[in-house]
């Protein structure tokens, strides 16, 4: 296996309540920084050439710090390189670990931005269609991921990869759901500080062949990661890098609507700790310029599932627990107005358990 890394933001303003998600709509991140995470570095010398390739965007040149850890977060090796302005740097990436075999990650820290990538080729002249490219995540990363595709199928070789991008040693839950918006696997996993984990999609969902989509999302920290797919029947390797789906407060304070797909525990107003990360992006955007001394409505929304008398008291409980959570931010109380709405208001029909995830959300609505 081989892992690429390019992650960029695809943004969908999205604030949903029960067992949900958040999505936002904006900009993408782009792939110069001054922080850079090759998310999966092999070092095999009798197998694999790899090259870690750094180039200079601004053309002033600069000094960059290359630190390579393994997938425990171990420091195995670490160096100082200049780039000529203007130039580049094409390292064999070995030299970093003196040869020594591992698999990890490598972390590029420049006192001017870069871009980077890191390549692989194979030894064997026979193995030369998996050789590639795989460009440099940009720091800091994301809280949540969103794996756009991936296949489970016992024929065929298949990675989500997530790497620490702050040396925080995050908690992260995965789920994959299949192309109908059913959960079909999930699984909580602690990242080492500065570590990395590879996990099968195939095994996630129990070994069912089926094609979907994955959510990646964090405790707290900051994540990069990637997928993989290799066949060695039809030779071919591809990697895609996952996109960023977590709420940016820059992006939040210019719209008048916010809806998050916040996640509580089974039946309860409790919210459940993978969702303070979007939470603390949404009270940002609340104490920023113009939305300083706005007012918003905390409007808490279910399905239609259940007695709609008892959904009209959970869907309030709920959008008071996200108010509290608001407050005990920094949001000045008297700023936030709480209604539930029950599922009075839908944004799609309640036919699948995909809309009515959809439909389970709390919505911020400035006054």
């Amino acid at each position: 296996m081989q892992l690429r890394s390019n992650v960029q933001r695809t943004l969908f303003l999205h604030v949903c309540i029960a067992a949900g998600v958040l999505l936002i709509a904006g900009t993408a991140w782009g792939q110069a920084g001054k922080q850079l995470v090759i998310n999966h570095f092999v070092s095999d010398p009798q197998v694999i050439e790899g090259h870690l390739v750094v180039s200079d965007v601004e053309g002033r040149g600069g000094t960059i710090n290359v630190a390579v850890y393994d997938e425990s977060g171990a420091l195995y090796g670490k160096s100082e390189e200049s780039i000529p302005p203007g130039g580049k740097l094409n390292i064999n990436a070995e030299k970093y670990v003196q040869g020594r075999k591992m698999v990890g990650t490598m972390r590029i820290t420049a006192t001017t931005t870069v871009v980077g990538q890191y390549w692989q080729f194979y030894r064997d002249p026979a193995l030369g269609w998996k050789n590639i490219a795989v460009p440099a995540a940009v720091g800091p990363g994301a809280t949540k991921l969103i794996c756009q595709h991936f296949v489970a199928d016992p024929q065929i070789e298949s990675y989500i990869v997530v790497a620490d991008a702050e040396g925080t040693g995050p908690t992260v839950y995965v789920e994959c759901y299949n192309d109908q918006g059913e959960l079909a696997g999930q699984k909580k996993i602690n990242i080492p500080k500065y570590g990395k984990f590879s996990i099968k999609p195939l095994d996630l969902v129990g070994g069912k062949k089926m094609t979907g989509v994955a959510y990646i999302q964090t405790e707290g920290g900051k994540i990069t990661g990637e997928y993989w797919q290799v066949s060695d029947a039809e030779q071919y390797q591809v990697a895609h890098a996952m996109q960023g789906s977590a709420p940016v407060a820059e992006e939040i304070k210019k719209d008048p609507m916010i809806r998050v797909q916040v996640q509580f525990d089974f039946d309860s107003d409790k919210i459940q700790k993978r969702s303070y990360a979007d939470l603390m992006e949404v009270a940002k955007a609340m104490k920023s310029g113009g939305n300083r001394d706005a007012r918003y409505e905390v409007g808490g929304h279910t399905d239609n599932v259940g007695d709609e008398a008892y959904n009209m008291k959970l869907s309030e409980r709920r959008a008071q627990s996200v108010k509290q959570f608001l407050v005990d931010s920094g949001i000045d109380a008297s700023r936030l107005l709480v209604v539930g709405y029950g599922p009075k208001n839908p944004l799609v029909p309640n036919e699948t358990p995909a809309q009515r995830a959809i439909n389970r959300r709390v919505e911020f609505k400035k006054l």
